[in-house]
């Protein structure tokens, strides 16, 4: 269960950031009039309110677990909290990224929203990389998440290990996204906010 949860809870804390950001402009449109409201803010206060929730529902777990003498002890807690908050980072990077996107391209987050589905299995909520084949091994190190995922796990639990974890592509993952994403929201700022 431990195991299992928290996978869940992070990896419903990326979703939640990346789908939030994506609907974060046209839902906070009437707040935009305000001048000193940016649609950056948006998706930052919603990165704020996505930490919060899953720091309450960490909270929650880690109370049930005490309760019903679940063992909880992490390997590495500054490593699990690091994991957690570059898992932030990159959300609110796609987020950023996507919410431009979709603000132009209605279909592409209607597109990135059917994506999420199978993502959900194919992010290591379930299982490790290390139990799966060679060849499905190597398929599914292409996704990010599973490195994010990987690293909470192998961070958390005294048995599991992060040698499946490529930091440098984690970095190439988030550095990339944000930054086109603030490119393209510099440049689209007006727009955004004219429509």
């Amino acid at each position: 269960p431990v195991f299992l949860a928290t996978g869940f809870l992070t990896y419903n804390f990326f979703k939640a950031l990346m789908n939030g950001s994506m609907s974060a402009f046209d839902a906070n449109r009437a707040l935009f009039s305000y001048r000193q409201v940016k649609p950056i803010d948006a998706i930052v206060s919603r990165f704020f309110v996505e930490f919060l929730i899953l720091s309450a529902a960490i909270t929650v777990f880690i109370s049930f677990g005490f309760y019903f003498g679940l063992d909880i002890s992490v390997k590495d807690f500054n490593m699990v909290i690091l994991a957690v908050v570059w898992l932030g980072l990159f959300g609110i990077g796609i987020g950023i990224l996507f919410a431009v996107i979709t603000h132009f391209y209605e279909t592409f987050g209607k597109i990135i929203s059917f994506i999420s589905l199978p993502l959900f299995f194919l992010s290591g909520l379930f299982y490790t990389v290390e139990s799966l084949p060679p060849i499905a091994r190597e398929i599914i190190l292409y996704n990010p998440i599973v490195h994010f995922i990987e690293m909470i796990h192998g961070n958390y639990f005294a048995v599991l290990n992060t040698d499946y974890v490529d930091y440098e592509y984690m970095m190439y993952w988030t550095i990339i996204p944000l930054f086109l994403g603030l490119l393209f929201y510099i440049k689209a700022e007006k727009k955004i906010i004219a429509s």
